[in-house]
């Protein structure tokens, strides 16, 4: 049986018409330049055929690939609170589009070790760990998406330097973390964005020696407010609540010109230890660690170690206020992809879809 030089994707449940939990769709994986796949055929019996490294494929992957539903809303990816992904992308250059992944274990829809990627119009919702994540990847971009209700971060970027990388008109709420960015390196750009209701907003950080240290991200002109949602779910392993902007760990980031308020314990926040050349500057804000963090960044805040210290002897007693991602709020419809029969384009950081109305549009972006 043919096999692929590299596995395109790991299917749980793919491309289907949206339905109940049990009828989730056929899974497809089609490769070749500039292929689609999307058609919105619906399964039989329990509708899982998991895509592994002895399914047939068309052919060896060439230069990128597009994995695209026809409706956003009703071309629905449905886990059924027992698979973990919905499409795990393994192969260099690939694009996923307009389509929904909800009730999943672990993350909807994951790319990791690629050069060019690219998630546009996609909705990931009330899934147990992740909701659009890259790994270990790079030049690659985030766009007219949504994510919400997640234990971790609705979008994430983590452990790799450079990272070329762009995320833009998203909307992250419920979740544990907005976005967060681990050991990553930029240039990477976090723009024109509402992060809104998660415990807390955007997280550029440095999570442990294993990785190089974050840095260079630019976090701006987004709209970050309400991030104090205690009824938000959370890992007990990391827990975090009330800030909008927190750096940790890393040097030489840009927060620029983003509207930050209703934090509780920050609006802006450095931690410690904190690296050379963080920069806030031009951002509207009430309260911020340390207090005068526009004009000083140049030492985190120890009462940021405090406030997770706090938060830790919390979990311990059973205290961290925590909510069940099974049981977050259920996303109304998003806009979908104008025209799903266009031809497909690159996945990467320099090509970006048209969108006739901002996923931002209602949810606080001026």
């Amino acid at each position: 049986m043919a096999v692929s030089r590299r596995r395109l994707l790991r299917a749980a449940g793919v491309l289907g018409v949206a339905g109940s939990a049990g009828c989730p769709a056929t899974p497809t994986a089609e490769e070749g330049e500039g292929r689609t796949s999307g058609e919105g055929r619906t399964g039989g019996g329990d509708g899982v055929d998991t895509a592994t490294d002895d399914a047939p494929t068309t052919g060896e992957p060439r230069d990128y690939d597009t994995v695209r539903g026809r409706d956003r809303n009703e071309v629905v990816l449905d886990g059924g609170f027992e698979r973990e992904y919905a499409i795990e992308v393994t192969a260099d250059g690939v694009a996923v589009e307009n389509l929904t992944g909800r009730f999943y274990r672990e993350t909807p829809f994951y790319w990791t070790g690629v050069e060019g990627f690219r998630g546009s119009f996609l909705t990931a919702h009330n899934n147990g760990y992740y909701g659009i994540y890259a790994y270990g990847s790079r030049d690659g971009r985030f766009e007219h998406s949504y994510a919400s209700g997640h234990p971790d971060a609705g979008f994430y970027l983590g452990r790799n330097r450079p990272y070329d990388a762009v995320i833009s008109d998203v909307v992250a709420e419920h979740n544990a973390i907005g976005y967060s960015g681990t050991s990553t390196g930029g240039p990477l750009t976090v723009t024109d964005s509402v992060w809104r209701y998660n415990k807390v907003g955007v997280f550029p950080n440095t999570l442990d020696r294993a990785d190089p240290p974050q840095r260079s991200t630019g976090v701006v002109g987004t709209e970050i407010y309400g991030n104090d949602d205690a009824a938000a779910p959370a890992l007990e392993s990391y827990p975090l609540l009330g800030m909008g902007v927190l750096l940790w760990g890393g040097s030489d980031n840009v927060v620029a010109d983003n509207r930050v308020t209703g934090s509780d314990r920050a609006d802006l926040a450095l931690g410690r230890p904190a690296g050379d050349g963080n920069d806030f500057r031009g951002n509207e804000f009430g309260t911020s660690l340390p207090p005068g963090i526009q004009s000083d960044a140049s030492e985190g805040s120890a009462e940021v170690t405090d406030v997770f210290v706090a938060l830790e002897r919390q979990v311990e007693t059973g205290e961290f206020p925590a909510g069940d991602w099974r049981d977050q709020p259920v996303p109304g419809d998003q806009p979908s992809m104008p025209d799903p029969e266009a031809p497909p384009r690159p996945a990467e950081v320099g090509t970006s879809l048209a969108a006739p109305r901002a996923q931002t549009d209602g949810y606080g972006m001026e």
